[in-house]
């Protein structure tokens, strides 16, 4: 549960990073290039320094660090290109309820869950969907004003790709860390190749399109200090699933809902954002789901 725990706790500083990067002018895309590459020199450095042997022989699990690494990247651009053509809520919303798709890799294709599922574990995760839309849809006020701005309908499709990108960026690492990282070398090199390709994607990206400016020494911060807990939030994912016997229809929903009452409360310390009704009963209700998704394990620590 350690591991769960502080991959959440390392998710939720990403999410602040990002908030002081709007305040103060940091280039997100450049320092999103610089994080990648400082996630490949943390997970060296925390690692000891791993042998390349498994890379060099190569294998399906470097094809999967690949394509997960392509989905990462790809995902955060279709979080700004959705938050921009569509709305703030509707990326936030489709990012988000993505869990589904884990959940149902997890319990219809991997079949790895330690414990069987009763009504109260469904019955949470539709609680964990409901918190999630509670607490990432503005308030009318807010959603009057980004609708004047936003053409929902002429991007639809967006927050539909978004949904499947990021679900199969989650599903894909679950059925990667449940059968095809057979030792601690490949468990190590793994997010290594992932934040690797994902960094080389962004370069390339950034430079077909011409730099406009070059890297700044704020946005050269900025990457550094995001992707120490950016390694770490997926190191500890990994070892967390390993912990939970890859149950990812357990893992995920808790880290996700986890995520969002420990970030709601950090706000609220460190931005003083202020919670509407309906953000306090999504809190509320992600509480209870908390609660009765992993309702076996409470009881079993009792």
């Amino acid at each position: 549960m350690l591991a769960l725990f502080l991959s959440v706790l390392c998710s939720v500083c990403i999410v602040f990073i990002f908030k002081y990067f709007a305040r103060f002018g940091v280039d997100t895309f450049q320092a999103l290039i610089v994080n990648y590459g400082t996630c490949v020199v943390v997970g060296w450095l925390a690692s000891g320094r791993p042998s390349l042997a498994p890379l060099l022989a190569g294998g399906p699990w470097l094809a999967a660090a690949v394509a997960l690494g392509g989905l990462f990247i790809g995902t955060f651009y279709l979080v700004a290109l959705t938050a921009q053509r569509v709305g703030v809520s509707a990326a936030s919303v489709a990012n988000k309820m993505s869990l589904i798709l884990p959940v149902l890799f997890n319990l219809l294709v991997l079949r790895l869950s330690q414990r069987p599922y009763t009504f109260i574990n469904y019955a949470g995760m539709a609680l964990a969907l409901l918190a999630i839309l509670l607490t990432a849809l503005p308030r009318r006020a807010s959603a009057s004003a980004e609708g004047a701005a936003a053409t929902p309908a002429a991007g639809w499709w967006l927050p539909v790709l978004l949904f499947v990108s990021s679900g199969a960026g989650d599903s894909l690492l679950n059925f990667a860390s449940s059968s095809l990282l057979p030792d601690a070398a490949t468990r190590t090199l793994f997010p290594l190749v992932t934040f690797g390709t994902a960094g080389i994607i962004g370069l390339v990206l950034l430079l077909s399109r011409g730099m406009q400016q070059p890297f700044a020494a704020k946005n050269l911060v900025a990457g550094f200090i995001l992707g120490v807990p950016n390694y770490f939030s997926i190191y500890f994912l990994i070892l967390a699933l390993g912990n939970f016997g890859n149950d990812g229809a357990f893992v995920y929903p808790v880290a996700n809902v986890a995520t969002i009452l420990l970030g709601a409360v950090g706000a609220g310390f460190l931005f003083r954002e202020q919670l509407g009704a309906r953000g306090r009963v999504g809190l509320a209700t992600a509480v209870v789901a908390l609660m009765l998704i992993s309702y076996q394990e409470i009881v079993a620590a009792f």
